[in-house]
């Protein structure tokens, strides 16, 4: 938990709104594929089934 200084509201980073999706994480998994755009939702769905766990999704920008 944070105080942020906009308005002295505690907050999580990860309830945080910025311009492209972020977030702060413990480790990552990476998809290399030149030329692809987001995981479609089902997609995203059976990685998260697959892990057991909630994902949020992040494309890098270089």
């Amino acid at each position: 938990m944070v105080t942020v200084p906009c308005c002295d509201a505690e907050t999580s980073l990860n309830e945080l709104v910025y311009d492209w999706p972020m977030g702060f994480a413990q480790f990552r998994i990476e998809v290399l594929y030149p030329n692809r755009a987001w995981l479609t939702d089902e997609e995203l769905a059976s990685v998260t089934d697959a892990l057991g766990h909630p994902l949020r999704q992040i494309l890098i920008h270089l």
